[in-house]
């Protein structure tokens, strides 16, 4: 991620907003590649469009390193702003944007690198992990939600800092599940509006994917 060493607080969670502004930024810039035209498009094939476009290799890749180089060089780290421009670039391309369930979801997968300390972090109190957890709890009225995974065993380290001390309003739903690997789901499948914000934070949903979550 190249951020800034955790010592300097202030520089890191900076450089961490920027890179959260910069991929709102440039997910934005996906838009008229992902839908040509000015056809209005249904929720479930926008969503779709992004799902098999990041689920290319080269795509994830590439769009993971811009985002990286953004984020070096911008001064921009409005999470808050960069985040509504995407949504509202997305709400004018939906037919049927949904209004009762979190419409934008992120997944970070291996996240176990930003808990694993780096050789400029090793006298801090801080992981990259709380950092970046801190950061998020900044927009926590966005409409995005952000799903954390990793194959490490270690979950100890995967629950996400206390933020009664920065916001008493803010909770957040248990962030792991015990079960070291994937369970399969053929028996009950995940399938589209069965869940809502609420069920898909509870530890019933949740422990159906066996991994740290």
């Amino acid at each position: 991620m190249h951020a800034p060493a955790t010592t300097e607080e202030l520089a890191c969670k900076y450089y961490l907003r920027k890179f959260l502004a910069s991929l709102f930024v440039l997910a934005r810039c996906l838009i008229p590649d992902l839908f040509p035209g000015n056809k209005m498009k249904e929720y479930k094939h926008m969503a779709e469009n992004f799902y098999n476009y990041f689920g290319q290799h080269l795509n994830r890749s590439g769009f993971y390193n811009r985002v990286i180089g953004h984020a070096k060089t911008t001064s921009d780290a409005s999470v808050e702003r960069s985040f509504f421009e995407f949504m509202d670039g997305l709400k004018g391309r939906c037919s049927n944007w949904p209004t009762n369930s979190c419409p934008i979801l992120i997944s970070l997968d291996e996240v176990h690198v930003l808990y694993t300390r780096r050789e400029e972090d090793n006298e801090s109190q801080h992981s990259l992990y709380s950092l970046f957890w801190s950061v998020l709890s900044e927009v926590v009225t966005c409409h995005f939600g952000v799903i954390c995974m990793s194959t490490a065993s270690d979950i100890g380290s995967l629950p996400a800092p206390s933020l009664s001390d920065r916001n008493p309003e803010v909770s957040l739903p248990a962030p792991f599940t015990e079960l070291p690997f994937d369970v399969d789901l053929i028996a009950n499948p995940l399938a589209p509006d069965q869940e809502n914000l609420s069920s898909v934070g509870s530890l019933k949903f949740t422990v159906r994917f066996g991994r740290p979550l």
